[in-house]
């Protein structure tokens, strides 16, 4: 664990930390440590390691998605005419105070985000998920209990079916293309997608 959380959370513990206290809500610390969770479940590694996650899918995947888009879009001319146009004719970029629900009304700003996202891959690793009270039929197969079963949203977000020339970065697609939001997966699918997705 990182030095500086593991003393944030030992000055938690201690009661010596008391910033959560000047702020309208917890820190996920604060709500995991006053939990009724296991005390197993509430040590040092355990927020350690939730803190880690927080950095790292807080911060890490969204500076490279904005890495991969903000290159994209530099250089490539006519994406960035278009997106300057349309951020320029919303009258967003002029006014002193922010709309910030307002950009995600322009559809090729959004649709440049959703295809910066889908290149930077967020995490490609794989998420297992295991039925581990029946055996799943899938097609002629029966996959046994406890099983794990995934797939890398990579396979998906460059499929040449679903995402024609997949490397390339093609805002188009998105726009006036609702059926592509259903293979839409850099940050999962269901129950267990990623909160940040918004």
């Amino acid at each position: 664990m990182n030095k500086d959380l593991a003393k944030q959370v030992k000055e938690i513990r201690l009661g010596v930390n008391e910033a959560h206290k000047q702020v309208n809500h917890p820190t996920i610390f604060q709500e995991l440590l006053y939990s009724d969770l296991s005390p197993e479940d509430k040590s040092d590694t355990r927020l350690g390691e939730e803190a880690q996650l927080i950095v790292g899918a807080g911060l890490l995947t969204t500076s490279w998605a904005l890495t991969v888009g903000s290159f994209h879009i530099i250089n490539n001319p006519t994406i960035l005419q278009k997106l300057t146009e349309e951020v320029h004719a919303s009258g967003i970029a002029s006014t002193k105070e922010r709309n910030w629900n307002k950009p995600e009304q322009l559809p090729y700003l959004h649709a440049c985000i959703k295809e910066s996202i889908r290149l930077a891959h967020s995490v490609p690793s794989r998420n297992p998920r295991m039925a581990p009270d029946q055996e799943i039929l899938y097609g002629e197969w029966v996959i046994p209990r406890n099983t794990p079963v995934s797939m890398s949203n990579l396979l998906i977000l460059m499929d040449e079916r679903i995402y024609p020339n997949p490397r390339e970065f093609r805002p188009e697609r998105w726009i006036n293309n609702p059926g592509l939001d259903k293979y839409y997966i850099p940050f999962g699918k269901g129950s267990r997608s990623c909160l940040g997705i918004t």
